[in-house]
């Protein structure tokens, strides 16, 4: 892994998760990172959050909603998948 970094993505240079709107009219919840590492192997770019971020995803971890659909009934897992 390389040493921790600053993501610069948009002019304020944080990068945000979004998920699903809880409803219609809401605003999608968002969390912002700011730092990340790449993966010298694999090449991938993971992106941390700084304390106020860590709470903010840890009080409403439970009513987050994915962008993408569970996969279909029956579908194996991908062979690198921890579950």
């Amino acid at each position: 892994m390389s040493p921790l970094a600053d993501l610069a993505v948009d002019s304020g240079g944080w990068v945000r998760l979004l998920f699903k709107r809880p409803g219609f009219l809401e605003s999608r919840p968002a969390v912002f990172a700011r730092h990340g590492r790449a993966c010298r192997s694999c090449h991938v770019v993971l992106p941390f959050l700084d304390e106020q971020n860590q709470s903010k995803l840890a009080e409403e971890w439970d009513t987050l909603i994915p962008v993408a659909p569970d996969p279909k009934p029956g579908t194996p897992p991908s062979p690198e998948s921890p579950s």
